[in-house]
């Protein structure tokens, strides 16, 4: 009863599927078995309801039942169409959670999840108009609708008046005649024509019938065209009875017409006789008087090129070689053009070439003679060019040409020039030698005999030579640029003008033969300074080398300001030279130092006069001077004196000083070597130092020099001396700054700056280590036991005045206070050691007041010593000595 009451209160829905439409059901089984089958899915033993919107059914948590429960769900839900409206689902809503939450014109939410859903879960905002879009009015839209509004109006009149459609026309069908009867001939001898025009009519047993109907088919064909023809001459009617009408007229104007033609060619007739046949024959005669006139002019050239071999000799014998040649010229291109089909002159042109041929030899030789007399006049002869007008010629001819094999002519008789030149001077300078000498010079190599002094001789004598000879090449050089100027050698309008390149090539190959030229003389020169290595031919001093430099510089100057290019020849011999001259130089004077280090006594060495005044100079400018200069007359020195400073050092520091200014001096007098002479420089330092470890450090000068030991006094000594070699490091480096500031590597200096520094400090860590042994062996038998002072401690007084008598005459102040504080905190730290063994503390007791007193002994020694200042605290001895 209740499963009816519900039932009734339900509209049927199962007469209809809400998605198949078209299907209608007699009861609610066959729609829960449509439902089932269609509308849901299944899933193992679970079954799917999706029967409603969108595919999914809208009572979910009833969907996901079994078979049975399945059933129950259709009948409860889709049967019949609920009516009450207190059943919402999920799509009766009009306003979901999330278009809530992003309703634009809702605030920022806080606390939804505590609020109360309705129309007051999130407050109200206000949203205001973008201030970047325009406000749009209907103004806006005004014109638009005015526009619209004619062509609607338009439209609709258009739409009312629409013009009926006219009939189309019946067009009747007619029988079609074939083609082949539309043909120009008809052939009915032809078979296949006679079958196409008569089918059926060969191979037919009742011809009676056939040909009726043949007569038929052919009587509607002549019907079809008869009319067609009828159809044509009833649309042409008009235009035919309209030519009947004008032929009359017409043959009356072709009357006309043919009367005017026929007067029209007499009277071409009469103007061809009368104005066109006369001057014709005026045209021919007057061609005719002008091939005469050819023939005539011909005739003259063939006899002035006749003429042409005797003129040429006429013009070579009198020097005017570009007429000569401008004739050859001009000849051969007549022949080539003109007359080129003139059999009597077939031979003419291979003999102008052949004869062009001879004058270019010719031109090559009086060229050579020219020079060759040129270059080897007198030197005092200062004529720029003899002879000016006959070189011009020459080369003229020459030029005009096209032929510059000249200029190497020209290269090598300067070469020999200059070669001879240079010969002669080495001959005059060895035949000036002392003993007779046979001179005899071959090849290459016979002008590299000249010794050191013999080549500053040579060169003093020879620049001025060549300048002159350089002066004579330059003015023939100049005079070919300005002969190739000229206009009769490159050419006029009528005649083969120069291009820019042929120009550009001929100053090319005057600049390469000043260039290569002045190269030659530079190398040539060259050979004769740095070819030998044997010590005669070595410089003895640097006065040699800085004269040797300066005549090159000179040398050179003059040939660049001559020729206008700089050959570095002679710089490159002059570096090799100055090398050479170096490594003989750094070698002995490399051997000279280690000899000395190795004899060396490191004991205090007596300052030179002369030594101690360059000395002098150096500390009144702050600077090595330019010119370094010994002078002597005063009496030797104990001590090296530098900034009012004395030095005591040893004779090795006094040979190494003396040679690195000999350095400076040569860096001054031969710039080029300066990075090889650092080097060298650099090299005696490092042995200087590294010997002085290895000799007193290592104590190598007991075997080298014979020493017992090295004595504290040993140690001092070199360590004052390296304060000397520090003290002129800073000095070379502001003089290579100053000369050479570009391109020098000074690395080095600072690198060996530091070695000296930590060599300093090892051996002043070595006086101090030595000290501090021997007053440690001394507390080691020490007992703290009347008497005080203890004998123990009277030795260590000892030691420390012998130390200080070793030092004083040798160190500084400061540094001997430096030395002996480390000392002092040694021998602090070596009696706490001692005085922990011995088990006493600073209690009172007897033996703390005897280590007092022999505390109080040792400190007023080095108060005596000056090591500590008798106002000065008693270093605090008394007290930290306790401290563990």
């Amino acid at each position: 009863m209740e499963d009816k009451s519900t039932a009734s209160n339900k509209t049927p829905a199962w007469q209809n599927c809400v998605h198949c439409p078209s299907l209608l059901f007699n009861n609610a089984t066959e729609f829960e078995r449509h439902i089932h089958e269609k509308h849901s899915i299944k899933e193992g033993s679970i079954i799917l309801c999706q029967y409603g919107k969108n595919g999914i059914c809208s009572a979910l948590q009833f969907g996901d039942l079994r078979k049975p429960g399945f059933k129950y769900h259709v009948r409860e839900y889709h049967l019949y169409a609920r009516n009450d409206s207190d059943d919402w689902t999920f799509y009766s809503s009009s306003q979901n959670l999330p278009a809530v939450l992003n309703d634009p014109n809702r605030g920022k939410q806080s606390n939804f999840f505590t609020k109360t859903w309705g129309d007051s879960f999130i407050d109200k905002v206000d949203i205001y108009p973008s201030p970047y879009l325009p406000e749009i009015t209907l103004m806006h839209f005004e014109s638009y609708c005015k526009k619209i509004s004619k062509r609607y109006r338009r439209h609709c009149q258009l739409k009312e008046n629409v013009p009926l459609k006219s009939k189309t026309p019946v067009v009747e069908n007619v029988c079609e005649v074939p083609n082949i009867f539309y043909s120009p001939s008809l052939p009915l001898n032809d078979p296949k024509i006679f079958s196409k025009v008569f089918p059926g009519l060969s191979g037919s047993q009742d011809s009676s019938s056939v040909i009726r109907s043949l007569q038929e088919t052919l009587s509607t064909y002549l019907d079809v065209i008869e009319m067609k023809i009828s159809k044509q001459v009833a649309q042409k009617s008009d235009a035919f009875f309209h030519a009947m009408l004008s032929h009359d007229t017409i043959m009356e104007q072709m009357a006309r017409a043919v009367k005017t033609v026929q007067g029209t060619r007499l009277n071409i007739k009469g103007v061809k006789t009368n104005l066109t046949e006369s001057p014709m024959k005026l045209i021919s005669l007057t061609k005719i008087n002008h091939n005469l006139s050819n023939v005539h002019e011909l005739l003259k050239l063939m006899g002035t090129v006749q003429q042409t071999q005797p003129m040429i000799q006429l013009l070579l014998s009198t020097s005017d070689y570009v007429a000569a040649l401008d004739l050859i010229s001009s000849t051969q291109k007549v022949l080539s053009t003109r007359l080129s089909g003139v059999q009597a002159f077939r031979h003419l042109s291979p003999q102008l070439t052949e004869m062009k041929r001879l004058v270019h030899k010719m031109l090559n030789n009086e060229f050579q003679r020219f020079v060759v007399s040129d270059l080897n006049r007198p030197l005092r002869d200062q004529t720029d060019i003899p002879e000016r007008d006959k070189i011009v010629s020459i080369v003229s001819g020459i030029l005009r040409l096209k032929e510059f094999d000249f200029m190497d002519i020209f290269k090598t008789e300067a070469m020999t020039s200059i070669q001879a030149t240079i010969k002669q001077c080495v001959i005059e300078i060895i035949s000036e030698r002392e003993g007779n000498t046979e001179i005899v010079l071959r090849g290459s190599n016979a002008d590299t005999w000249l010794m050191c002094n013999e080549g500053i001789i040579f060169l003093e004598r020879v620049t001025p030579n060549i300048v002159s000879l350089f002066k004579r090449i330059l003015c023939l050089c100049n005079l070919i640029l300005d002969i190739s100027q000229m206009s009769d050698v490159t050419g006029n309008g009528s005649e083969e003008v120069w291009t820019q390149e042929e120009l550009f090539l001929i100053e090319e190959k005057v600049k390469k033969l000043v260039v290569s030229l002045s190269d030659y003389s530079n190398e040539r020169c060259a050979n004769l300074i740095v070819t030998r290595t044997d010590k005669e031919y070595v410089f003895s001093n640097l006065s040699q080398l800085s004269k040797l430099s300066e005549l090159i510089n000179n040398f050179s100057a003059k040939c660049e300001e001559i020729t206008g290019h700089y050959s570095n020849a002679m710089k490159l011999a002059l570096r090799s030279f100055a090398m050479k001259y170096i490594q003989n130089l750094h070698t002995e004077r490399r051997a000279q130092l280690t000899a000395s280090l190795n004899a060396e006594k490191w004991k205090i060495a007596d300052v030179p006069c002369e030594l101690q005044s360059v000395i002098n100079k150096i500390c009144e400018n702050g600077e090595i001077p330019s010119t370094i200069q010994y002078e002597s007359g005063n009496a030797d020195g104990n001590y090296l004196i530098i900034n009012k400073e004395s030095y005591a050092v040893v004779a090795t520091v006094q040979l190494l000083i003396k040679i690195l200014l000999e350095y400076c001096n040569a860096i001054k007098q031969s710039p080029d070597i300066v990075q090889y002479l650092v080097h060298c420089m650099l090299e005696l330092i490092r042995l200087f130092n590294s010997r002085c470890c290895q000799l007193v450090l290592g104590a190598g000068a007991i075997q080298s020099a014979g020493l017992k030991t090295i004595t504290t006094s040993n140690l001092a000594l070199v360590s004052r001396s390296l304060q000397v070699i520090l003290w002129l490091l800073p000095l070379l480096i502001k003089l290579l700054e100053k000369v050479h500031s570009k391109d020098l590597s000074l690395h080095g200096f600072k690198s060996i700056e530091s070695d000296i520094a930590g060599h300093k400090k090892e051996i002043e860590s070595k006086i101090s280590i030595i000290v501090s042994n021997m007053l440690s062996s001394q507390l080691t038998g020490w007992d703290a036991k009347p008497p005080v002072p203890s004998q123990t401690f009277r030795n260590i007084s000892k030691h420390l005045v012998k130390l200080h008598k070793a030092l004083i005459d040798i160190l500084p102040t400061d540094q001997i206070k430096t030395i002996y504080m480390k000392v002092h905190d040694n021998f602090k730290d070596k009696l706490r050691e001692q005085l922990v063994k011995m088990n006493i503390v600073a209690n009172g007791s007897p033996q703390h007041g005897v280590v007092t007193s022999e505390l109080t002994f040792y400190l007023q020694t080095l108060k005596t010593l000056r090591i500590i200042d008798e106002n000065d605290p008693e270093d605090n001895i008394l007290y930290d000595i306790w401290l563990i």
